[in-house]
């Protein structure tokens, strides 16, 4: 089982995928502790201890409001800022709840979780801890701009979740939507071991139980239409007639407003949105796997058979047809391929390390085997790739 399906179950991903994934919330109810490995006081505290977190990274908010800084960091005449244990100690018996973010940069078993949610969903995914107490809530009623997955992992929350009052709302939208009139669309208590889903655009509001509850919201960023018209657009930079200036002649408007009809047609067809979404998730952020104190050894020496790849600094390669080659960006550049090498290139993941001798394996012939450890070799010089041994 995956790290996407345990959280799921036992529910389904098949299920989940097909009757809820951006269309409709879902109670998930688990065992007792079946997060409880993803995170825990123990390493919260350690966590607390030897970062510095300071706002916007960390922050504590009571009744909608957030908490002065000054209530819980060091004063700055003691130079770099750093928590005050005094202080956050006071500030959270007073009600405050204590927000995280992007936790899974600090917990290796938050991260793992982050990575199976993006190779699930197609998309990012990253995680923000919060901690309550006492009975006052850290938000009131409002709504994200993207899909979220919350994880109690320990204590209980009292959940309100309602309906969307404006479909699909954008963070910069045209117009914000009103505050919900509507009862609940689901009441509850979200207990250790439940998840929630909750679409983008559904206002909800949690409150503590005067117990210490924990729970994770998992934030997923799927595209939409309006990113891949974005992609598709900036195709059109290489048209010099629309980099021109407009004119104030009437009859030259009219033959630049068919013109971008025509180019903006075409620009469609030749950049289907199936490309688009597969450049999408080769460019969903990679996650950093530092291999010291191998790696100043290991990165630049001989590829073999045996030798693991991963990739740096993409999450998947996303090809394209250049006359008889694939090229792919990375790091900056555009890189060109023969294509008897684009299938085992394909294979190359930033989540895990594959052997050179597994990706060679969709190869034709033994030329392609030696052309494939010589790319790799200027991959891992630009540091497009990561080179460990077995």
């Amino acid at each position: 089982m995956t790290e996407f399906e345990s959280v799921v179950s036992p529910l389904g991903a098949g299920v989940f995928l097909k009757d809820y994934w951006l269309k409709t919330l879902v109670h998930i109810p688990g065992r007792p502790g079946r997060f409880t490995d993803l995170l825990g006081w123990d390493e919260i505290n350690a966590i607390l201890e030897q970062h510095r977190l300071t706002p916007p990274r960390l922050k504590l908010y009571r009744d909608g409001q957030p908490i002065d800084p000054a209530q819980y960091l060091t004063p700055a005449m003691f130079g770099v800022p750093r928590l005050d244990a005094g202080g956050l100690a006071t500030a959270l018996a007073q009600g405050a709840s204590l927000i995280l973010d992007d936790v899974q940069e600090l917990a290796p078993r938050v991260r793992a979780l982050m990575t199976g949610f993006q190779e699930a969903l197609h998309t990012d995914a990253f995680a923000n801890l919060y901690a309550g107490w006492h009975r006052q809530k850290a938000f009131h009623v409002h709504w994200d701009a993207q899909e979220a997955m919350v994880l109690q992992l320990c204590g209980r929350k009292h959940w309100k979740v309602y309906g969307p009052t404006r479909l699909h709302p954008l963070k910069n939208d045209i117009e914000a939507p009103p505050p919900p009139s509507a009862p609940p669309a689901w009441e509850g208590i979200l207990a250790d071991g439940d998840a929630l889903y909750i679409p983008r655009g559904w206002w909800h509001e949690a409150f503590p139980l005067d117990e210490p509850s924990l729970h994770l919201t998992v934030s997923l960023t799927p595209p939409t239409a309006l990113d891949y018209l974005g992609w598709a657009m900036a195709r059109l930079r290489s048209h010099a007639e629309l980099r021109a200036s407009l004119s104030a002649d009437d009859a030259a408007q009219a033959k630049t407003t068919g013109l971008i009809g025509r180019l903006l047609a075409d620009t469609l067809k030749q950049a289907p949105l199936s490309d688009f979404l597969r450049e999408w998730e080769a460019n969903i952020r990679p996650t950093p796997h530092i291999r010291l104190p191998d790696a100043p050894y290991v990165q630049l020496s001989a590829i073999t058979d045996d030798s693991l790849i991963q990739l740096a600094s993409v999450n998947r390669l996303s090809f394209a047809h250049e006359g008889e080659h694939f090229a792919f960006a990375a790091a900056g550049r555009l890189w060109t391929v023969p294509a008897a090498l684009m299938p085992a290139l394909a294979g190359l993941r930033n989540s895990r390390s594959l052997r050179v001798a597994d990706l060679a394996a969709a190869l034709p012939n033994a030329s392609a085997r030696s052309d494939l450890v010589k790319s790799l070799g200027v991959l891992a010089q630009a540091g497009i790739v990561l080179v460990t041994k077995t």
